[in-house]
Formats: C-alpha cells, sequence, structure tokens
C-alpha cells in the first residue's frame, strides 16, 4: 500500500512539473517576442556613463544648492566692503614684516657679540693702560649695546605671539600664517 501510494504522489508530482515547465517555456517565448516587438533604445548605459551621469546630476544639485544659497545671502544682508583685515595678504604682511624685525635683530646680536669679542681679545694684547681704557669703554659700550638690543628682541617676540593670539581671534586661518 505505501508503494502505490508512493508511486501515486510521484505520478502526480511529476505531471505537475511538466506542466509547470510547459508553461514556463511559454512565457519565455511570449517574453522574447515581446522584446523583440520593443524598439531598440538609442542610448547604451555603461557603468562609465552612469557615473558620469550621476557626477553631472551632483554637479548641477550642487550649484543650484550654491546659487540659492548666495541668492539668500544676497538677499537678507547687504553687500559689505570687505576690511583689510581679513585678507590673507594682511596678515601675511604683517608676520613678514615682525620676522623680519626678528632676524634683524638677531643678526644685529650677533654682529655686536663678534665685535665684542674681538675687543675682548684686543683688551688682553693691549700694551699701554691709555689703549686698555679706550678697549674697556668700547666692550662697555657693546656689552650695554647687547643687552638692549637682546631687550628689543624679547618685546619684538611678546608681538610675535600677540600677533598670533589676535590672527586666532579674528579667525584668520592657520595656512596664512605659515
Amino acid at each position: 500500500m505505501k508503494r502505490i501510494f508512493l508511486i501515486f504522489f510521484l505520478l502526480i508530482f511529476s505531471v505537475s512539473l511538466v506542466s509547470d515547465s510547459l508553461n514556463l517555456v511559454e512565457i519565455q517565448k511570449k517574453e522574447k517576442e515581446r522584446r523583440k516587438k520593443l524598439s531598440k533604445s538609442k542610448y547604451v548605459l555603461t557603468n562609465d556613463k552612469l557615473i558620469e551621469y550621476t557626477l553631472k546630476k551632483s554637479k548641477t544639485f550642487v550649484e543650484a544648492e550654491v546659487k540659492k544659497i548666495t541668492e539668500v545671502k544676497t538677499a537678507k544682508t547687504p553687500k559689505k566692503k570687505i576690511s583689510e583685515r581679513s585678507t590673507e595678504q594682511y596678515w601675511r604682511n604683517r608676520l613678514n614684516i615682525l620676522n623680519k624685525n626678528i632676524e634683524g635683530l638677531k643678526g644685529s646680536i650677533q654682529k655686536s657679540q663678534s665685535a665684542l669679542n674681538r675687543e675682548s681679545s684686543n683688551f688682553l694684547v693691549a700694551a699701554t693702560p691709555s689703549l686698555q681704557q679706550q678697549i674697556k669703554m668700547n666692550i662697555d659700550r657693546l656689552s650695554k649695546q647687547i643687552s638692549e638690543l637682546k631687550a628689543t628682541l624679547v618685546k619684538f617676540e611678546a608681538n610675535k605671539e600677540a600677533f598670533f593670539r589676535e590672527a586666532r581671534k579674528e579667525g584668520v586661518l592657520p595656512g596664512w600664517l605659515r
């Protein structure tokens, strides 16, 4: 009995499969005919064209958004004159002037130090007390000059630090101060 039931079940199942496969074959033929009737598209969409298309779309979208934003900004706020302090050139010029002053002071300190070293050597070699007296006055003058230059250098370096603080408060871009 079990065998008969199993054979009967397999027979029904195989008939249904065959009928379904016939239906699928018919559906496939109909689909091919439908596609033949359709006109071929003029455009072939490839990956490259798809990327190009999406870039154009996004670019026009971004341009439209930028245009809207600028229209809103110009409509709401009257045109302001650009402040001199908001330009890159202004900040770069100020920094260059500070750096040149600092480098000039460092060069002056070095020259004065070299002169002081020469005078100290001459003092030891000087034979007469009057010549030693004159060299001693030059050494004192150069020492005073070097100390004044160093004090000025400290002020300029403090000014440079204050300049950087001011620039940060004004919202200057870091690349402008390099």
